[in-house]
């Protein structure tokens, strides 16, 4: 009601204020999201703007995806279902009688299939009752009926009429939704369908005036067919169709279209051709889901006929296929291959009409083909044709993933192609592209055949690295109207130019910023890593120039970056570098944190520029990551608070040498972020800096946690003097994590007791025999009742295979590895190896030894499996003194019950005390190693160091 708003404007300013205030990992916040999603949906069904439509949108696909349910589930899912529907009838409203153009949107068809799928997974739910059911169905129906108008078919209006009478059931008064009522959750339809005739299209009303009730306005009466429900109606018309083409009527279906694939599209009746594409797709869109074989034959005889038609006109297709597209060739395809059998004669067609789904000049940029590669590798050969799109498949799928490509072994299946074969042509094209992607990827000294593409004189420049090349492609690209994507790359070529020391450099810095200023806002959704790029090499142009205000604006065109998706870490961190060194400690916090969430998703060794320029000759839009997750600070200070801590502090170069370092520190106190220096990037263990002094000098007691990538993982911050000859390891305890999003994760997990279920990897390739020794100590000392595989004194639980430890780690409460490590990798009998980060466990990791590799990034990736923390070494130290350090690490948590970080905070200390107090159970060996081994020297005991919060 219009005089409730105001409660209802307040319920959504609480509801979103305990959003906010619910930790992230809470199991409430779900629930909260889910209730913040339904009142802002039901403030834009009634009188709402679509800011409220999208931010319920988000927080509802937020609550849905958690793993702790909400309650009324299928409520949310219905109100989803609404929200995306009203997305789809905003833009349904502007074609009185013919419909779409070609297709609709992608964005359009995109919303549809959204609304349908959540709408279907509230109808999978329990069940609300009869009213509720009714209501979903009803939305359904409606979104059904729509959909040939929503993929370039002629609409039909006799199914959308139809679909309007239960819509009206639902909406009159007394009605199915009125009875619905709001004991649960708010319900209602995103649209006035009072005011919506298919047949005089007036405009639609998807808010309404709460105050009048709405002006109906005269309607032609419209019969209402009867719609048949059987898929065998269909099924026979499209194929009757289909043997009205056919040379030869008789063969199966799949031999028909087949023959019609071959045919010569030009020499088919026009009218005979739209019908049968009319008719198969009725026979796709008539019926339940049906997973048969026959179906599969229907989607099969659809994508012909969408294939067809597109190659005669160019009607009924879209060349950017979406993946989740619904009467699109391309998808009808793939649900074609998950019904036919890859045995099955029908297979082999499926192959066949990729002909007609991919683009003639650009093969290789249809996903389809490489989402059929592990279907096309078990289809039985069925000529040089099948061979040959079998190779493109497989080329395809490797391209995506960065798996090796060979194209030689595609080249030779399509030179077995005759010379005159029709489709000879575009598999040469593919054959060319793919060649162009595989010198990519092998960088200089590759060449580039430059007859390809007016862009591959440029890739060719790129690959050798020659700048007198560069500058010629470059020269003969420039125009006055370029299209964003090329604008962007020569953008880039220019940068390239710019920084290159044998170019002039200035005038290509001025035509790079205004290529890139031009096209970093111009590019789109489907552009979203050549657009994160382009707005990197904005800030780096500009950064470059130092002209008065260029500072500034390279840092909002590095904020705009970190905001999209596909951030490359060395982006962010060379980013990271400037903010630091500039104060800005806000935007390095961020960027910080962006760096140390990217993944491997690029290919090592493959230029950026490189590859944009290939993905434009090949037609490639690499699907896009979403953007980085970056926690709010706030957050992240309520971490440190959880676990203990005084402060999050960052560690990053500030310059291109690495010759000083920035220190950004989150304070868990005042939640403030503060750049606190920038020092020498010089190592506590041979130097006492005063400033690094001065940082560790700020805490005494408590904790601070670290988060350091690469070389600066190693400084030894516990080796800081602090005054009055301390070191600050004997000041507070320092661990180290990857990033506050990290630390967040981590201090959500409830680890098991150390001594619960212990696991004892030991000598299993029988290559450390004294480890054997050590271990039969710490188990008979301390876990008396732990388990031992690999090779061990006495009580051997196995010899340490693969197997062995694929069943014990996700039990094990703590992981003492007394083994070969390379990385995360353990080596293991038999030869055999396990990369513990793939396998995932619960429970604390030692590493009895330093690691081969570093201990840093090896712990962060344990870390982000699943394992609570790590102890290890971040430089060799001789294994007497490892083997004294580990036993202490033991005695500290077992026999002391301390926390793994402050074991290790004890353990620092106990090696740095001259009047240490040795415990009585040392064997004659560890003592014999303390009396004689200065364990204060600051290289050994600063070694030692715990990975986790």
């Amino acid at each position: 009601a219009p005089d409730a708003r105001g409660e209802l404007a307040a319920a959504i300013e609480a509801t979103e204020q305990a959003y906010h205030l619910i930790e992230p990992t809470d199991p409430l916040r779900p629930q909260a999201a889910g209730q913040l999603g339904r009142l802002l949906g039901v403030r834009f069904i009634r009188q709402g703007t679509e800011a409220d439509r999208d931010a319920a949108i988000a927080v509802l696909t937020v609550s849905l995806a958690s793993p702790d349910l909400p309650r009324h589930t299928a409520m949310m899912q219905m109100t989803l279902g609404q929200l995306y529907l009203s997305r789809v009838l905003d833009v349904v409203t502007v074609v009185a009688a013919g419909g779409f153009v070609g297709q609709g949107p992608v964005r359009l068809r995109a919303d549809a299939d959204a609304a349908i799928r959540h709408l279907r997974e509230a109808l999978q739910g329990p069940s609300i009752g009869a009213p509720f059911v009714a209501t979903v169905q009803a939305l359904l129906g409606l979104l059904y009926a729509m959909r040939p108008m929503l993929a370039g078919e002629r609409a039909d209006y006799d199914k959308i009429m139809a679909a309007m009478g239960p819509m009206r059931q639902v909406l009159q008064p007394g009605g199915l939704l009125g009875d619905l009522g709001v004991a649960e959750s708010p319900v209602a339809f995103p649209i006035d369908l009072s005011r919506l005739s298919i047949l005089d299209f007036p405009a639609l009303d998807l808010t309404g005036d709460p105050e009048q009730p709405p002006a109906v306005p005269p309607r032609r009466p419209a019969a209402v067919p009867k719609v048949s429900s059987d898929p065998d109606v269909p099924r026979r018309a499209a194929r009757d169709r289909l043997a009205g083409l056919s040379p030869d009527p008789d063969e199966p279906v799949w031999e028909q279209a087949r023959a019609l694939l071959a045919a010569d599209v030009e020499r088919l009746p026009v009218q005979a051709l739209d019908g049968y594409v009319s008719a198969a797709g009725n026979a796709v869109g008539v019926g339940p889901e049906d997973d048969s074989l026959e179906a599969g034959l229907d989607r099969l005889l659809a994508a012909v006929g969408l294939g067809l038609r597109r190659r005669r006109d160019g009607s009924g297709w879209d060349e950017e296929v979406p993946a989740d597209g619904c009467i699109a060739a391309a998808e009808l395809l793939l649900a074609a291959s998950s019904r036919i059998p890859a045995e099955h004669p029908a297979a082999a067609v499926v192959l066949e009409a990729l002909y007609d789904v991919l683009a003639e000049a650009q093969p290789l940029s249809g996903a389809i083909a490489g989402q059929l590669a592990e279907y096309a590798a078990a289809v039985r050969p069925a000529g040089v044709l099948v061979a040959a799109l079998c190779e493109l498949c497989r080329v395809v799928a490797a391209l995506a993933v960065g798996a090796p490509l060979e194209p030689a072994r595609f080249a030779g299946a399509v030179a077995d192609l005759p010379a005159d074969h029709a489709r000879r042509g575009m598999l040469s094209t593919a054959v060319g592209h793919a060649r162009l992607a595989a010198a990519v990827r092998a960088g200089p000294p590759a060449t580039v055949d430059t007859a390809l593409h007016d862009l591959a004189p440029l890739l060719d420049a790129v690959l050798r690295d020659d700048p007198a090349a560069l500058r010629e492609a470059v020269t003969r690209l420039a125009g006055p109207a370029l299209q964003p994507r090329i604008a962007a790359v020569l953008g880039a070529c220019h940068l390239e130019l710019a920084v290159c020391p044998a170019t002039t450099g200035q005038d290509d810095l001025l035509t790079a910023i205004a290529l890139l200023s031009a096209s970093a806002g111009a590019l789109g959704d489907t552009d979203e890593r050549l657009r994160t790029r382009t707005w990197w090499r904005l800030a780096q142009a500009h950064r470059s120039r130092g002209d008065a205000g260029d500072a500034e604006t390279s840092r909002k065109a590095g904020v705009e970056a970190l905001r999209g998706a596909d951030s490359e870490p060395a982006d962010a961190a060379r980013f990271a570098s400037w903010m630091l060194a500039d104060g800005h400690a806000e935007d390095a916090y961020r960027a910080l944190e962006v760096m140390a969430a990217g993944s491997d998703r690029f290919e090592a060794g493959v230029r950026p520029l490189a590859q944009d320029i290939l993905n434009l000759i090949v037609g490639i839009r690499p699907r896009s990551a979403r953007p980085a997750e970056v926690m709010a600070p706030e957050d992240v200070a309520a971490a440190l608070r959880k676990v203990g801590a005084s402060a999050l502090l960052y560690l990053h170069p500030t310059d291109e040498t690495g010759r000083t370092t920035g220190v950004l520190c989150l304070d868990a106190g005042t939640r403030r972020l503060e750049v606190l220096a920038n020092v020498p990037a010089t190592d506590p263990l041979t130097t006492d800096d005063p400033g690094w002094s001065a940082i560790g000098g700020r805490w005494r007691g408590g904790r601070l946690l670290v988060a350091a990538r690469g070389d600066l993982s190693r400084v030894a911050l516990p080796a800081v003097r602090v005054g009055g000859g301390r070191r600050l390891a004997q000041e507070a305890g320092i661990a180290h994590v990857s990033s506050g999003r990290q630390l967040i994760g981590l201090a959500g997990r409830t680890a098991a007791p150390v001594d619960r279920a212990p696991l004892f990897v030991v000598n299993p390739r029988g290559d450390r025999d004294a480890e054997m020794a050590e271990v039969l100590v710490l188990r008979r000392l301390f876990h008396p009742r732990s388990a031992c595989v690999g090779r061990a004194l006495e009580s051997l639980d196995g010899p340490g295979t693969r197997d062995e430890l694929l069943l014990r780690l996700p039990y094990a409460s703590l992981v003492h590895l007394a083994c070969g490590v390379r990385g995360t990798v353990i080596e293991l009998a038999g030869g055999e190896a396990l990369d513990l980060a793939t396998v995932g466990g619960g429970g604390l990791v030692i590493l009895a030894e330093p690691a081969a590799g570093g201990l840093g990034v090896a712990a962060e990736a344990l870390l982000d499996a699943g394992f609570s923390g790590v102890i290890g070494w971040q430089r060799p130290v001789p294994g007497s003194f490892a083997a004294v350090a580990v036993f202490m690490a033991h005695v500290m948590l077992i026999d002391h019950q301390l926390s793994p970080a402050a074991a290790v905070t004890a353990v620092q200390r106990w090696l740095l005390d001259p009047d240490r107090e040795l415990p009585p159970l040392l064997s004659p060996v560890h003592r014999h190693t303390v009396e004689h081994l200065d364990l204060s020297r600051q290289t050994l005991w600063a070694a030692l160091a715990y990975y986790g919060c």
